[in-house]
């Protein structure tokens, strides 16, 4: 009987390397590109992969590859298997300066104006050489950390997460209500929720994947009084949302750190905050377990709690 070295020994792990690439990418030449390969080259370590595991892998459509029962079952396991040879060799010589990785995360649209600078700023102090790419939250942030389409989520819901996820609360925030510098409702002395309701809002759109509807708190308590507010844009971009309402009556809602922008010469300010409960607003990290004990994940971890925390009100 072989023993598992032996049996192993047949196999070259960079070919689960490039495995895991394919199924990302679902396309030859990207998984090429990404790989620093020839497309020809690629072609043929997928010719490999096939014998490998006797399974044709991927089909051809119009859209690219796509995987056959075989890669998804796969899937799953190969993604742990990756982590724990990346933690199996880096656990002792982890350094963020030579660190090399691409990170990716998604954000809040109304939130990354404020957030993903900082960590931007954090990470080229402490690892120049890392990249991070950043995507649109969606509703459900599992869709995007199983997919392994993003390493963390940002998340602004108490989402039921699996088992499978790490999710840890690292800030809050609560609605502020919006509006243009000459808005009308600027000129009361004091304004109320129906007054607001009066006006038309834009508001944030999510993930066109997305199932269901992300209600903030300020709806959810407006739904519990048979109110409700009249959206007349819904755009996933904060830049277009916040152009929108200049030179119009039109509101918007975001969180309270926007309000930071607001200043003098801006073309918005906060009209109405609600910074009390029901309104809390509590935010979290997501994280698939298959990357807890990686090292460069457990130290861009840390990274994005801390920048987090000091920007939404919670200490370490």
């Amino acid at each position: 009987m072989k023993t598992l070295e032996q049996e192993l020994s047949r196999i070259d792990l960079n070919l689960l390397v490039s495995l895991s690439v394919l199924i990302k990418e679902r396309n030859v030449s990207r998984a090429a590109e990404k790989l620093y390969l020839s497309q020809p080259a690629m072609s043929r370590i997928l010719a490999r992969l096939r014998d490998v595991f006797d399974d044709p892998l991927f089909y051809r459509e119009s859209n690219g590859l796509q995987p056959t029962a075989k890669t998804l079952e796969l899937e799953g396991q190969l993604d742990s298997i990756l982590f724990s040879i990346d933690s199996l060799v880096n656990s002792s010589n982890f350094s963020p300066a030579l660190c090399e990785k691409t990170f990716r995360i998604s954000t809040p649209p109304l939130m990354s104006k404020l957030m993903t600078p900082l960590i931007v700023k954090a990470i080229n102090a402490a690892a120049p050489k890392v990249t991070l790419e950043e995507y649109p939250s969606a509703i459900d942030p599992s869709l995007l950390l199983k997919e392994g389409s993003v390493d963390f989520s940002i998340h602004v819901t108490d989402t039921v997460i699996a088992d499978e996820y790490y999710s840890e609360k690292v800030g809050h925030t609560y609605p502020v209500i919006y509006g243009a510098a000459d808005h009308p409702l600027l000129q009361m002395q004091s304004v109320s929720i129906d007054d607001c309701l009066k006006y038309a809002f834009v508001d944030l759109s999510l993930d066109i994947r997305s199932t269901g509807e992300y209600l903030n708190t300020l709806d959810v308590e407006l739904m519990t009084q048979g109110k409700s507010r009249n959206v007349a844009l819904k755009s996933g971009q904060l830049s277009t949302l916040v152009e929108s309402i200049h030179g119009t009556d039109r509101l918007m809602i975001a969180g309270h750190l926007l309000e930071q922008d607001a200043t003098d010469e801006a073309n918005f300010k906060a009209i109405k905050s609600f910074n009390h409960q029901p309104y809390i607003t509590n935010i979290y990290l997501i994280e698939h377990k298959r990357t807890l004990s990686s090292q460069p994940h457990k130290w861009f971890r840390d990274l994005i709690t801390q920048s987090i925390r000091k920007t939404f009100g919670m200490s370490d």
